[in-house]
């Protein structure tokens, strides 16, 4: 039999970090960390204060819609009028012709200012019309359970809208029986018909 060759075994040999240096490199880490964790507070600290002017806009949720329904007519008017101006009325040479070149710059300042300003009110006017038919959808309703089950989405909608289609909210929990919150502690309002507005009378009632 042919001798056997003695198996070699190799060692790994692992290398070991002075203890000094992982300290220092843990201190390193653990100050990092400590610093982005303070900026973050920072950053938050900031992002909850809020200025004069945005204090004043929140105060008057309940002007909000009628805001954002004014802004968005008068830039789709602005802007529709200026794009027909310059390119179906010929309003360039117009001006021109009356002397008035010097008002060019602002028909286009016009064009392009309210196509900015609407681009950035008119998803806000959107989204209070939708949450303005959501309510006015479950105003409607004399089903009980049904709007226990809106609750909800009602409530979110009416607290956007402002007060009066809280009160209105409130008139349809006395009128089926919903206990009311604390928040809603305004005067109820007939939950049909625009807000402020009184219930019209039914044919039975004028009777």
């Amino acid at each position: 039999m042919a001798p056997t060759m003695p198996r070699r075994r190799c060692r790994m040999w692992k290398t070991h970090l002075p203890r000094e240096t992982m300290r220092k490199r843990a201190a390193k880490g653990t100050n990092c960390m400590s610093t982005t964790r303070g900026l973050v507070r920072m950053a938050r600290a900031r992002a909850k204060q809020v200025g004069p002017l945005r204090k004043w806009w929140l105060s008057k949720s309940e002007q909000h819609f009628q805001a954002y329904t004014l802004m968005t007519l008068f830039f789709s008017a602005l802007t529709l009028y200026c794009f027909i101006f310059l390119f179906f009325m010929d309003g360039v040479a117009t001006l021109e012709q009356e002397g008035n070149e010097h008002l060019t710059p602002y028909v286009w300042l016009g064009l392009v200012g309210g196509s900015v300003a609407l681009f950035l009110v008119a998803p806000e006017f959107f989204y209070f019309l939708g949450q303005k038919q959501v309510l006015e959808d479950i105003l409607d309703l004399d089903s009980r359970p049904e709007v226990l089950r809106r609750r909800k989405d009602a409530e979110q909608a009416a607290d956007l809208l402002g007060p009066k289609y809280q009160a209105r909210l409130k008139g349809l929990y006395e009128l089926l029986g919903i206990k009311v919150g604390k928040k809603y502690s305004m005067a109820s309002l007939p939950p049909r018909g625009s807000p402020g507005d009184g219930a019209e009378p039914s044919p039975d009632e004028e009777e």
